[in-house]
């Protein structure tokens, strides 16, 4: 890889490691930037970054997708469901643990894919998945109190709804932009109903941040989606995903120092032991991938 698209790929790394302490300040308030704002709700949040998405990249829309049953199947799992429970995760859990957590994405994948895409797993995959699902566990749940928290469940269920996206999207072959042109207009219409129905006061609790609060939704609309997943792909087309995959775990290490360091998140054992575990068993996962099954095909190239 390149100097230059190292770099890239550091910034991208660097802005999906600084979102987890973004959207917790954003949906929680948390550090006190803004006197009496305690957070956006974060089902209004979710539709709020997703309404802005579409209506950023409507002129990508066009045209329409051929497999349309595929794009809204991937589209709801990758956008409405994941980002609801993802924000919920945050609301209520600590920025550095669902950055360990939602990297179950990637042994949710490899499972998926042997049950539906009839993928083989040998051993050293398959022991990959095992210690990652130690690791996160160790995260989730409080061994001492056998018991585990909400945020981090719907932070392990937010990576599994990115699992299942990514599944669909193998179905969707549309470019970066177009597929999150029609993740946000599919995902806005769902998340509405369900800020309308489950929450109170969104209009009014979002407004509290101020300009900081629109500068957050415009980061992680801008900088997240836009920036973020539209460089990834350009490297994607370029570079082999087993190279990809492995290095994209700088993200979540970013995230969870950036949580510790600015948020003062607590630093257990747990967290330790459960991290290094999850972030190896992903990184083996990943790496291995391309030598068993081949390398992904990116999004938007021809197969």
């Amino acid at each position: 890889m390149s100097l230059r698209h190292f770099a890239l790929l550091f910034g991208i790394c660097l802005v999906w490691g600084f979102n987890f302490v973004v959207a917790k300040w954003s949906l929680s308030g948390t550090p006190v930037l803004v006197e009496g704002f305690e957070g956006s709700p974060p089902f209004f949040f979710a539709f709020l970054r997703f309404f802005l998405l579409y209506a950023v990249l409507g002129p990508w829309l066009r045209p329409i997708p051929k497999r349309m049953g595929a794009v809204i199947g991937a589209a709801l799992t990758m956008g409405a469901i994941q980002f609801a429970l993802l924000f919920v995760g945050l609301r209520y859990a600590s920025p550095s643990a669902i950055a360990i957590v939602v990297q179950l994405a990637v042994p949710f994948t490899t499972v998926l894919s042997i049950i539906f895409l009839k993928e083989k797993v040998r051993w050293v995959r398959g022991s990959g998945m095992a210690i990652a699902f130690v690791g996160a566990a160790l995260v989730v749940f409080k061994p001492a109190e056998f018991s585990f928290t909400a945020g981090l469940m719907a932070g392990v269920g937010a990576a599994f709804a990115a699992a299942a996206g990514s599944i669909l999207v193998k179905k969707a072959d549309m470019s970066a932009m177009s597929l999150q042109a029609w993740i946000g207009l599919i995902s806005w219409p769902p998340l509405l109903v369900m800020t309308v129905l489950f929450e109170r006061d969104q209009i009014a609790a979002s407004l509290d941040g101020g300009w900081l609060f629109l500068a957050s939704l415009a980061f992680t609309v801008l900088l997240v989606n836009i920036f973020g997943h539209g460089s990834f792909y350009f490297l994607l087309r370029r570079y082999d995903a087993s190279l990809i995959a492995p290095m994209t775990l700088m993200g979540p290490l970013i995230g969870v120092v950036l949580g510790v360091v600015l948020l003062g998140d607590p630093v257990t054992w747990q967290l330790i032991v459960g991290g290094l575990l999850a972030l190896a068993g992903v990184g083996v996962v990943a790496a291995r991938r391309a030598e068993t099954v081949g390398p992904t095909t990116p999004i938007g190239r021809p197969r």
